[in-house]
């Protein structure tokens, strides 16, 4: 239990089996959500099974940090995207806000793929932060898609827009706070250390105006089903006009 509770030690690689067998279980389990929708928009209890992981994945990673004397603001305050991203899912849990889901399909989603992807992960496989890291990760993901697949909640065009003005002034706050602090939250000072999509997007910081382009493109892809004038032809699935 100490050492699974441990810092870890280096030893994480990426799309090994460990690696493919949650990229499947989180896969399986999303559609799973679409196939049984009719059954779990009945189940309220799955509100409190997404909040209740979103509240332990990340206070266990903080109470974990701290155990390990790991715990430092230049790392651990909640800037990052998917950290802002839970803290916005819970909040969205709560208040069941339109805005809020956009914000959080439209980045907590994409986000939270693009991690779990190419994850900026060291611990080996089954250590605590192996799997809390990927738990958190789904939750973002499950969180987006309940909203959109079970509550059938869409997103108008200026809404869209909308938040995507959201992001770049909440990005240009984290750029003031890594500056002030010496971090580097959503890595918008220099590139994360391991693989991830940015190492194709080009040289500091024109990786930055690529990435705006690339995360614009998402949002658009994931809009295409959530879009305003979405037909519910479903009984049982009224639009939710955003």
């Amino acid at each position: 239990m100490e050492n699974w509770f441990s810092a870890g030690t280096s030893g994480f690689r990426m799309f090994q089996w460990e690696h493919v067998s949650l990229l499947v279980f989180i896969f399986f389990v999303s559609i799973g959500m679409y196939g049984y929708r009719i059954r779990i928009r009945k189940m309220h209890v799955w509100k409190k099974i997404l909040i209740t992981g979103l509240i332990v994945s990340e206070s266990t990673y903080h109470i974990w940090a701290v155990y390990n004397d790991l715990w430092d603001v230049h790392f651990f305050l909640p800037l990052q995207l998917c950290s802002f991203n839970i803290l916005l899912c819970i909040l969205l849990i709560i208040t069941d806000n339109r805005r809020l889901f956009a914000f959080v399909y439209l980045f907590g989603l994409t986000g939270a793929v693009q991690g779990i992807l190419t994850p900026e992960l060291f611990q080996e496989p089954w250590h605590f932060r192996f799997i809390q890291y990927f738990l958190a990760h789904a939750f973002i993901v499950w969180t987006a898609l309940y909203y959109a697949i079970i509550k059938s909640y869409i997103i108008s065009w200026q809404l869209l827009f909308q938040s995507f003005l959201w992001l770049n002034v909440y990005a240009v706050l984290v750029y003031v706070v890594d500056v002030a602090i010496g971090a580097n939250y959503m890595f918008l000072l220099e590139k994360p250390s391991s693989a991830s999509l940015m190492d194709f997007l080009g040289p500091y910081p024109w990786y930055i105006l690529s990435l705006e382009l690339v995360a614009f493109c998402l949002c658009l892809l994931v809009f295409i089903p959530v879009k305003e004038k979405r037909i519910h032809s479903k009984k049982g699935y009224p639009p939710f006009k955003a």
